[in-house]
């Protein structure tokens, strides 16, 4: 059970919380965690949801491009519920299951395409390795260019924060849901 209740726009909550409850459902006409936890922190969590929204849904890649690098960071918090529904968007948005395998196993890349080999490769490198290799970034900021290189960056690096924040909540994905394998 999570070790805060997700709020709404009640009396039983601050109007600071309340107000960025209001503005995640007007902007995005839902909130699911974590960013419903981010109400807590007031107008932050309303600006964290404006970025979120924003990398998802409206940069330069496409959506099965998205999906795959959030399931890439997902893989790389070992965050659960965010994997559980990210797959589930990831292949109804065209993001190949042997590119989902590849994350999930830790698997090779070679016989995924070029696009999803290098999108997995700057997740792996940046966020679990601590550095990107020339190779990587040079290949990277050919095919996506400097603004798709900093999206989708910036978006694998907010899929993090997102781990982090579920983490502190102790929100768990459902047990019938679709887990990470076991490191």
């Amino acid at each position: 059970m999570p070790r805060l209740p997700i709020p709404s726009d009640t009396d039983d909550f601050p109007e600071e919380t309340r107000a960025a409850v209001r503005h995640i459902l007007a902007t995005r006409k839902s909130m699911p965690p974590p960013s419903s936890y981010l109400t807590y922190a007031g107008k932050a969590g309303e600006l964290l949801s404006d970025l979120v929204d924003h990398l998802r849904y409206h940069t330069t890649l496409t959506q099965a491009e998205t999906e795959l690098a959030i399931c890439t960071a997902a893989r790389a918090a070992n965050a659960n519920y965010i994997w559980a529904s990210h797959v589930k968007r990831g292949l109804t948005a065209g993001t190949r299951e042997e590119a989902i395998n590849a994350i999930d196993t830790y698997g090779p890349l070679d016989e995924l395409t070029a696009d999803e080999a290098m999108i997995i490769r700057l997740g792996r490198e940046v966020l679990e390795e601590g550095t990107v290799s020339d190779d990587t970034f040079q290949t990277v900021r050919e095919r996506y260019g400097e603004k798709g290189l900093m999206e989708l960056t910036a978006l694998m690096s907010v899929y993090m924060m997102n781990a982090s924040v579920l983490r502190v909540m102790d929100h768990q994905a459902a047990e019938d849901a679709r887990h990470l394998t076991p490191r």
